[in-house]
């Protein structure tokens, strides 16, 4: 005996077969490990990270509640996105209204405020456009300025 699908049963089976196909494809790019271009540091990892070994670290740091800090809208994002094929420069950033400690510590006192910090130390604070361009040349600039110098530094010491 054959049996007829009426309508509603295979709108019912193809609307169940793309919600499973949907969750599907969410839960792999969940769980496939992606790089974050713009790393969140906080009390916890911030001097760790910024001593990582002939790293340069470009850091954004500010508040939730600052109109300029959200007025730089996606750009952080983007500049971190313009950077990813970079092995030796990382973008971060700080949010001070929670991690009050690190922004004491580096002597942040506006917002927002980028500094560029090699092997642990600061070596370049951004007063420049605040477009892309601007800040990845700033930044390329001052890592291979920064990292001409620790490698002077290193020659001298043997």
């Amino acid at each position: 005996m054959r049996t007829r699908r009426t309508h509603s049963e295979s709108s019912s089976s193809s609307s169940l077969l793309l919600i499973l196909t949907t969750t599907c494809i969410l839960l792999l790019s969940f769980s496939i490990p992606t790089h974050s271009e713009v790393i969140a540091l906080t009390s916890d990892t911030f001097s760790d990270k910024i001593k990582e070994k002939d790293t340069a670290w470009f850091v954004k740091f500010c508040v939730p509640w600052c109109k300029h800090c959200k007025n730089l809208g996606s750009l952080w994002d983007d500049m971190g996105k313009a950077m990813e094929n970079e092995d030796e420069i990382e973008i971060g950033e700080v949010d001070c209204g929670t991690d009050k400690a690190v922004c004491s510590k580096v002597d942040i006192h506006s917002y927002p405020t980028f500094k560029i910090f090699y092997d642990g130390e600061e070596v370049a604070k951004y007063q420049g456009s605040r477009d892309v361009e601007s800040l990845k040349t700033f930044v390329l600039d001052e890592a291979e300025k920064a990292a001409a110098k620790a490698q002077l530094d290193s020659d001298k010491e043997l």
